[in-house]
């Protein structure tokens, strides 16, 4: 993909990209360096252009890809290069380095049953007086390595992605319009 940071034909672009990916474009203006004026939608999943990619995210996190079947993207061969798999292209939490969903991006959904787990676990709450609001500090990748040594049990999600080329677009749409039939 070409970068539209700045580019005054950014739109023509967008449109051409979201149709060969049978995306839905819906107008919404630019929130970045891409000066834009649609963006794309396919059922929850809300598509916007950066620079050179596109960042495909979802509001709710149960909304987004269950883990088996972002591992199963991730892990399947790129259609159009032999030395490359789709989580190459399609990078799960928009991670530069490609890892696994397992590994980092695949997330659960933070409520009370995830901080009961975490709590017998030891974890602890905090009170965080900006937000007024009590959470458990935790980074992603300390909850991907909970999940995958079995001591936290929750369904994941992959709520973000970055998507670097044109079959990725189309393979990761393909994806998400199984999922609606299916």
């Amino acid at each position: 993909m070409i970068n539209l940071a700045g580019n005054k034909d950014a739109d023509k672009h967008i449109k051409e990209e979201l149709y060969l990916a049978g995306i839905e474009a819906i107008d919404q203006k630019s929130e970045g360096e891409v000066p834009y004026t649609i963006v794309g939608r396919l059922g929850n999943w809300k598509f916007r252009r950066a620079w050179y990619y596109w960042v495909a995210t979802v509001e709710r996190d149960e909304d987004g890809l269950p883990l088996v079947v972002a591992m199963g993207l991730h892990n399947t061969p790129h259609p159009a290069d032999n030395k490359k798999k789709l989580g190459d292209t399609i990078r799960s939490g928009g991670h530069c380095g490609c890892p696994a969903p397992n590994e980092y991006g695949a997330q659960p959904v933070y409520n009370e049953e995830l901080d009961e787990q975490l709590i017998k676990l030891g974890y602890k709450k905090e009170y965080f007086k900006p937000l007024d609001k009590s959470f458990i500090h935790i980074s992603v990748g300390e909850v991907s390595r909970l999940c995958n040594e079995g001591k936290l049990t929750v369904e994941r999600y992959v709520d973000c992605y970055h998507i670097d080329d044109q079959i990725g677009l189309l393979e990761f749409a393909k994806t998400l319009k199984t999922l609606q039939n299916g």
